[in-house]
């Protein structure tokens, strides 16, 4: 199964996705258009919001990637155009300086990678809220704005839960192999960093982080701190986790549930998936666990997310 996932031009993309939707056999045409949010000093968040052709007043779910992760990876056009099959409207983004540029399915530019940080994706967080909020989207007029919910892997999961904590227009979050703390690297680690200025991350090609990245960890410590973050939300959290997620232990999804309120919150394990629940990257295929993942995904929003008025 191959999904479109780009669209050079300025005008909205009208397609049939290539696979029924897991609930049912009837295709529909969804909307896809690319833009591009722009901060201050000029970086830009790429953003691909698809919604159903001719459907109005449809919930809004934010799609968000992890560390490594950027909007046209692996299975994030497929969860987004399966919410969009479902009666939502996604808005799925990659951060400003995730590395991704002309080709929106490689990270290419080392040198901006290596510029990011936490400060940096909390400022994209910021930013596409605040477009969501002000109504300043593409097809905003079909699009029910005023309450929404999230679906974000790793990293992005637990930005999820640190937003609603201070968004009271989010109304449900999903997150999908959530990272119990963003502070992952021992002393050690820290020390050789700080003594050589930066942080190799293991990837296809040679990725560096800054010290910048480190110093923001310090720095957003108590914004970042995602433990106390689900004490203080009271909407549904839904935890899905992979039992052999070697890169994010379910351990970690464990710590969250037990934080979280106990009556708006469950935790569905998956077995036999790790932390990309065995997707690959370019996609070409929907494993048993993606699917299943995207299926409880499906049923917790519907019931969660407040229906349109």
């Amino acid at each position: 199964m191959c999904f479109p996932v780009a669209n050079t031009s300025a005008k909205p993309l009208l397609f049939s996705p290539a696979s029924p939707d897991i609930h049912s056999t009837i295709l529909c045409p969804l909307i896809a258009e690319n833009f591009s949010l722009t901060h201050f000093d000029g970086l830009t968040v790429p953003c691909t919001l698809r919604l159903p052709h001719q459907q109005s007043s449809g919930r809004l779910v934010i799609v968000a990637p992890g560390f490594l992760g950027f909007k046209d990876w692996g299975f994030f056009p497929f969860l987004a155009e399966r919410l969009c099959l479902s009666g939502f409207a996604t808005l799925a983004f990659s951060h400003a300086l995730c590395g991704v540029r002309e080709n929106p399915l490689e990270i290419t530019d080392a040198m901006a990678f290596s510029r990011n940080s936490t400060t940096q994706e909390l400022k994209d967080w910021d930013l596409v809220l605040d477009s969501v909020l002000l109504g300043r989207l593409p097809q905003a007029a079909g699009i029910r704005l005023d309450g929404f919910g999230i679906v974000g892997h790793s990293r992005g999961g637990s930005f999820g839960i640190l937003m609603a904590e201070h968004v009271p227009q989010i109304q449900s979050v999903v997150a999908w192999g959530a990272i119990q703390t963003f502070h992952r690297y021992d002393a050690e680690t820290q020390r050789q960093w700080r003594a050589s200025g930066a942080l190799e991350v293991p990837q296809g090609m040679k990725l560096f982080l800054g010290i910048q990245a480190l110093d923001a960890l310090e720095r957003n410590r108590h914004r970042l701190d995602v433990q106390r973050a689900i004490r203080s939300v009271n909407i549904p959290v839904l935890f899905v986790h992979g039992r052999n997620d070697k890169r994010v232990k379910l351990s970690e999804a464990l710590v969250l549930y037990r934080c979280a309120n106990p009556h708006s919150s469950k935790l569905h394990i998956i077995e036999s998936a790790g932390h990309t629940f065995r997707t690959l990257h370019p996609f070409q295929k929907a494993s048993e666990p993606l699917l299943e993942a995207v299926s409880e995904t499906v049923r917790w929003l519907q019931r969660t997310l407040l229906p349109a008025r």
